[in-house]
């Protein structure tokens, strides 16, 4: 019964995390462009399969599936001190990864203010100073020496959003965490001599045997890989996009305050 509950939960969170997604997909903002609604579902997909369990309902129709299902339960019951412990130590690193992708979107999301606040700016700096007095530039070269330059160049940089993410040690990551994602329970088992192959064997058997409680493990593993390499791939790419707009931006309001000097 334990077992069932613990699906019934899990199953019940899952759907309210659906239920959730529709909502904000049917209402959402449409400022947000497609790179961010992808990263939003991506998180949401995290959230949903974050959750490795062992104890699915194990049910029958008829009387002899019943006795069946009754004997996987306790097979299951005393296989608790094998299977329990990699399913605990999967989900502890499935919630840290989790929790560092939600800490790196509140990065991203903060560069989204910034770009917002400085948008906000140049719409009020459009309305306020269209038509107040402007230096050209060039009638002050005369003015700056090569050490004023170099000091302007050093300080404008200094301004300028860090590099994108995608730029720096994420990227190249990428096609490793695409190549290990999956998770197989069905390596080669073989043998040289008649007994290793004897052995092998039994292994094969025992091992397809316990498919009903080994496979659905690995399927929700697999599941949350491919929904991590999905929202860091959208990440990086709304972090690209981010940033090369902020910098965007940055640089048209320093070209606008060299242009009112």
């Amino acid at each position: 019964m334990a077992s069932m509950d613990v699906a019934t939960v899990l199953e019940q969170l899952r759907s309210a995390i659906r239920e959730r997604r529709q909502a904000i997909t049917g209402a959402s903002d449409p400022a947000r462009n497609a790179v961010e609604r992808e990263l939003q579902r991506s998180l949401e997909q995290i959230e949903i399969t974050r959750v490795v369990s062992a104890h699915w309902p194990l049910e029958g129709r008829n009387l002899p599936e019943r006795a069946w299902a009754l004997f996987n339960r306790l097979v299951r019951l005393y296989l608790r001190w094998y299977i329990n412990p990699i399913v605990e130590q999967q989900n502890s690193f499935n919630d840290v990864a989790a929790r560092m992708l939600r800490l790196l979107v509140e990065s991203h999301n903060e560069v989204r203010t910034q770009i917002a606040a400085l948008q906000s700016n140049a719409d009020d700096g459009d309305s306020a100073d269209s038509s107040g007095p402007h230096t050209d530039i060039r009638a002050i070269d005369d003015l700056l020496s090569v050490d004023d330059v170099q000091a302007l160049v050093e300080r404008l940089g200094k301004s300028e959003s860090p590099a994108a993410l995608a730029d720096i040690e994420v990227r190249p990551l990428l096609a490793p965490l695409v190549e290990r994602r999956l998770v197989n329970a069905h390596w080669k088992l073989e043998g040289r001599t008649l007994i290793q192959k004897g052995w092998a064997l039994l292994n094969k058997l025992v091992r397809r045997y316990l498919r009903w409680l080994i496979n659905p493990i690995v399927e929700q593993q697999n599941a949350y890989n491919a929904a991590l390499i999905a929202a860091v791939t959208a990440l990086l790419a709304a972090d690209a996009e981010a940033r090369a707009t902020l910098a965007s931006l940055r640089a048209q309001r320093s070209n606008e305050a060299s242009d009112h000097v």
